[in-house]
């Protein structure tokens, strides 16, 4: 199925197959461990804090990407780092605290945690005759993760950015997802958290997208949107029955400015 096949699709269908990313919808960074890294280094840090900054920087990176309209430079610090710092912990304690994450990282994935309520929905998404496969920039992991988190009997296929070459949001990996699951774009639905890599890169292919916006930072803006999975079983009830309420492909027309 190739971009000119790709119909102008007006609404999906009313029970889509559902496409979700993985880190920061199903999977998170560890915000326990994140916490008991910070106690090392003398800070006292609520474990939540570490979830709800993750958030913030996505809403960053989206907003300057919408302004722009290109990608931030990268950072210049490890991610860890940048997260202790914007939690209160000293430059110096963040970089130790960061240096022992990522050695951890390398044995086991700091991005090794989520919610009861994830496998809880994902259960109830299964039990309603949703079928789910993943779409997930990851390092080759991700299955094993989602195994290891027991979300593994759930989804058909694991489509990780390491193991098939292509990230999003290139085109290539939900093309990929589409061809090997044997649908069209308006036939499924994905749902990810960064509006300028995860929506985009499924919109731009046709793909309807659900963003999820954990901490309510996107008033305003285009496209469907919820908090988080839990929402997502009652939203799909209230699309089925008034689709033109929702507004599925926001970035169907969007390019950065250097394409």
């Amino acid at each position: 199925m190739t971009n000119d096949q790709i119909p102008k699709m007006i609404s999906m269908s009313a029970k889509p197959y559902l496409l979700l990313d993985a880190g920061g919808t199903l999977l998170f960074m560890d915000q326990d461990y994140l916490s008991m890294l910070a106690d090392t280094q003398g800070f006292q840090v609520e474990a939540k804090r570490f979830y709800d900054e993750h958030f913030r920087l996505v809403h960053w990176f989206d907003t300057y990407v919408r302004t722009h309209p290109c990608f931030p430079p990268g950072l210049a610090k490890p991610y860890p780092q940048v997260l202790f710092e914007r939690v209160g912990v000293s430059e110096e304690a963040a970089a130790q605290a960061a240096q022992m994450a990522e050695a951890r990282h390398e044995q086991r994935n700091l991005w090794g945690f989520t919610f009861p309520w994830v496998v809880e929905t994902l259960g109830q998404l299964k039990g309603e005759g949703y079928r789910m496969s993943i779409i997930s920039n990851s390092d080759g992991r991700v299955e094993q993760e989602l195994h290891d988190m027991g979300m593994g009997g759930y989804f058909e296929r694991v489509y990780d950015s390491d193991v098939v070459g292509v990230r999003k949001p290139e085109p290539g990996i939900y093309e990929l997802a589409l061809n090997d699951l044997g649908l069209w774009p308006e036939e499924a639905l994905f749902v990810g958290d960064m509006f300028y890599i995860d929506i985009w890169g499924a919109n731009r292919l046709g793909i309807p997208g659900m963003h999820l916006d954990p901490l309510g930072l996107y008033e305003g803006w285009s496209g469907a949107r919820i908090q988080d999975l839990r929402q997502l079983p009652g939203w799909l009830k209230k699309y089925a029955d008034a689709p033109e309420r929702f507004e599925m492909l926001p970035l169907r027309d969007f390019a950065l400015l250097a394409e």
